[in-house]
């Protein structure tokens, strides 16, 4: 190589690199500022949105989110009574009482109350020891459901809508233009909508795994074995209430029965109608085997019977005349 051109090249190689540096490897708009279309998802970071949730609930470890609930059934003397004592136990474990019905003894039903308790999640064996000193504790369960996936994926989600919410509120500040700006509001808002309604869901949701719930049934004894009145008044009320129900019985029996009776009244009714038809016919028909029916006697007189005189032959005639 000649060692004039050397230098040369070299200067040429120099002022090379750094063009080639900073050339990108692919064209890229950088013109007017886009909207943001939705939230980044996952699959532009290089996953899957549920991949990335279970792997977040991996990476949790002990921190799963499970929603626990329970159902017992008490027999109390007083449901009234008893309801107010599950109301005090529910707020000293720091807890609330969601719904409550008391419930009066009619019929074949007896009192009661039904009560829905909110504890927290970790005092959730606590409320079921309290309870079983209201009263006769006759059944109770109790479940468990993991949703860990579900809450991180919520989580996430919510996330996620949160900064596009704050990357088009900063496009909104620095549009350029009318249509720009109203573009921006219109994503803006949508985006907003989003958020709020998976916000809800995310706030019901730890709701339920922070604090446990429990269904309570408070019911009496029936006086009789197997369920029934349990005085005097409510066994005259249930007889009185049978003696209705067994009339509309009787009714609705008839009312089935009635078209019945009137389609087999109809064919007896046809059916006499031709036995009649027939005895006539043969009644007036010549020959028919019928004799006729003998005369009356008529009176007889005491003197006998006189017998008949024979009849008299006429005499010859004489032979001298």
């Amino acid at each position: 190589m000649n060692r004039r051109t050397t230098p040369l090249l070299l200067a040429a190689l120099l002022l090379l690199a750094p063009l080639s540096a900073c050339s990108p490897s692919g064209s890229v708009d950088r013109g007017a500022p886009t909207l943001d279309a939705g939230p980044p998802s996952a699959a532009q970071d290089g996953a899957v949105p549920g991949e990335a949730s279970e792997a977040q609930a991996g990476d949790e470890g002990a921190q799963r989110s499970v929603i626990r609930t329970g159902d017992i059934s008490i027999e109390v003397s007083d449901p009234e009574g008893a309801a107010d004592e599950v109301t005090e136990i529910a707020a000293d474990l720091g807890g609330s009482v969601e719904s409550l019905t008391v419930r009066g003894s009619s019929g074949d039903s007896p009192a009661g109350a039904a009560l829905v308790v909110r504890v927290p999640a970790d005092r959730l064996d606590e409320a079921f020891d309290a309870l079983d000193g209201v009263g006769t504790v006759l059944s109770q369960s109790r479940s468990a459901a993991d949703v860990t996936t579900e809450h991180v994926d919520l989580q996430a989600r919510v996330e996620a809508l949160a900064e596009s919410v704050d990357r088009l509120t900063e496009l909104m500040a620095g549009a350029a233009s009318t249509g720009e700006l109203l573009e921006a509001e219109a994503a803006l808002s949508q985006r907003q909508q989003e958020l709020d309604g998976l916000r809800a869901q995310l706030e019901s949701l730890e709701g339920q795994i922070d604090e446990a719930t429990v269904s309570v049934d408070l019911r009496t004894r029936s006086a009789l074995p197997g369920g029934g009145p349990e005085n005097f008044w409510e066994g005259l009320v249930a007889g009185v209430d049978s003696l209705a129900a067994a009339g509309a019985g009787a009714l609705v029996a008839l009312g089935i029965l009635l078209p019945w009776l009137v389609l087999a009244a109809a064919v007896a009714l046809v059916a006499l109608l031709v036995v009649r038809a027939v005895r006539r016919r043969r009644r007036r028909r010549p020959g028919s085997g019928q004799t006729p029916a003998a005369p009356p006697d008529r009176p007889t007189s005491s003197a006998p019977p006189t017998s008949p005189t024979p009849p008299t032959s006429p005499t010859p005639p004489s032979s001298a005349e």
